[in-house]
């Protein structure tokens, strides 16, 4: 049986799957608390929002193929992953973590987590002797949010801005978010009715569910002239698979 765990990346529509899945995968979750010590108190602790989570994944690239590799279909020689993850780097371009679980026997689970953008923050290559054209590698991503300010608008209470009734009617403000998505239009963030197979990959391979009716949101869209190129979630945010643009209706944008 195929091993369907896999952790992908990302970025400009080009999603990658990492050839070879690390040992373990460490995730690291912690908090800013701030601690004190008050008179006729003691100490205390302060809770402060949680920092961002750090994923550290250790792990190689090999320069051939092997059974350890999981995309022996697609396979990729070392220096594409080490350039894709160097210039992400070197150009701060967040880019999106998505593990992708399953049990032994193909079972999904932890489907509800659909990752979440990282900045690579370290990434650090080695080459082993006896080992030749292999490259190991460590690398940390650590979430990001986008921080980008939103736009203000002040629309005048009156036709009439120099008019003394204008003068006299605060200004109504609204906000709207820096990047509009346009409705009715199928992208990322599209709630939409799915009626039709979803897939594990955009290639069609393992079908593992038929829409029928369901609820969805875009998630992903990669190459146009893949099979099955947008990725669904539930509304919950659980991964189901990838479609096709023809079974899905767009009900709105989000």
């Amino acid at each position: 049986m195929p091993n369907n765990f896999g952790l992908f990346f990302t970025r400009d529509n080009m999603v990658i799957r990492l050839p070879v899945n690390p040992e373990k995968l460490p995730v690291a979750r912690g908090n800013e608390n701030d601690d004190y010590n008050v008179l006729g108190v003691g100490p205390i602790t302060v809770p402060r929002l949680p920092s961002l989570r750090v994923v550290t994944i250790s792990s190689f690239f090999p320069g051939r193929v092997s059974p350890l590799v999981l995309t022996p279909n697609e396979f990729q020689p070392p220096e594409f992953y080490i350039q894709f993850f160097e210039s992400a780097m070197k150009e701060k371009a967040p880019i999106l973590y998505t593990p992708v679980r399953y049990y032994e026997n193909g079972e999904p689970f932890m489907t509800g987590d659909a990752g979440f953008e990282v900045l690579v923050t370290r990434f650090d290559t080695e080459e082993r002797g006896g080992e030749t054209g292999d490259f190991y590698y460590d690398l940390e991503v650590t979430e990001y949010k986008d921080y980008a300010p939103q736009t203000m608008q002040a629309a005048a209470s009156a036709t009439d801005a120099g008019s003394a009734a204008a003068a006299a009617q605060p200004a109504q403000v609204t906000t709207e978010p820096a990047r509009s998505i346009p409705q009715g239009q199928l992208v990322v963030g599209s709630a939409c009715t799915l009626n039709g197979p979803y897939y594990y990959s955009s290639y069609g391979d393992e079908p593992h569910g038929s829409g029928n009716g369901k609820q969805v949101l875009v998630s992903r869209i990669v190459d146009l002239s893949r099979a099955y190129p947008y990725h669904v979630t539930n509304l919950s945010g659980g991964a189901l698979g990838w479609v096709t643009a023809a079974s899905l209706q767009v009900v709105s944008t989000t």
